[in-house]
């Protein structure tokens, strides 16, 4: 996980990272694969009844928000958002008050519901914050990592420059240097 993410969103950018485009590794590949990714992320108690129809559900919501990521680069893509709706709402989410009156989102279920309600409510609060908008997927299609924009402009194309950055934009010098007659 980037060192830049803030705190809230970590646990958001590590399952949208949960796949690896580049080499095909999913850590969702099947129930025991997500046990043992929810295990690692001190959730273990949220993976004790997953089932096959929890992880279809789960990777289906992976996929959808990963899509939202590429709008955020200001890409005119769009997204389902009826699909979307319908994925997020078995997750359950409810309004809890504090003793001063302030108002959180809290997950209303146990288990993969409460895990997903967590990564939802953190979305909405990254969202009213806009710093959700900063989670983007590197725009190198053979690499396509969640990162974190930290640039001021909120410009940032790939999740390193130094290597996806620059693996663009040789391929572009070599396109255009070859191109000439």
């Amino acid at each position: 996980m980037s060192a830049d993410v803030p705190p809230d969103l970590w646990l958001v950018e590590s399952f949208l990272n949960s796949v690896d485009v580049s080499s095909g590794a999913d850590d969702l590949h099947d129930v025991e694969g997500f046990q043992r990714w929810l295990t690692g992320h001190d959730r273990a108690a949220d993976g004790s009844d997953l089932t096959g129809t929890d992880l279809r559900w789960v990777r289906e919501l992976r996929a959808e928000l990963r899509h939202v990521l590429r709008r955020h680069h200001g890409d005119d893509l769009v997204v389902d958002a009826p699909a979307l709706t319908a994925l997020a709402a078995p997750a359950g989410l409810i309004v809890e008050f504090g003793p001063d009156g302030a108002a959180t989102l809290c997950p209303a279920g146990a288990g993969v519901r409460r895990f997903v309600a967590e990564v939802l409510a953190v979305i909405v609060y990254a969202s009213a914050e806009g710093t959700w908008r900063r989670l983007k997927l590197c725009s190198a299609a053979d690499c396509e990592v969640v990162y974190y924009d930290t640039s001021k402009n909120r410009s940032r194309r790939w999740c390193s420059m130094r290597i996806c950055g620059n693996r663009s934009k040789t391929r572009a010098y070599y396109q255009r240097r070859t191109s000439r007659p």
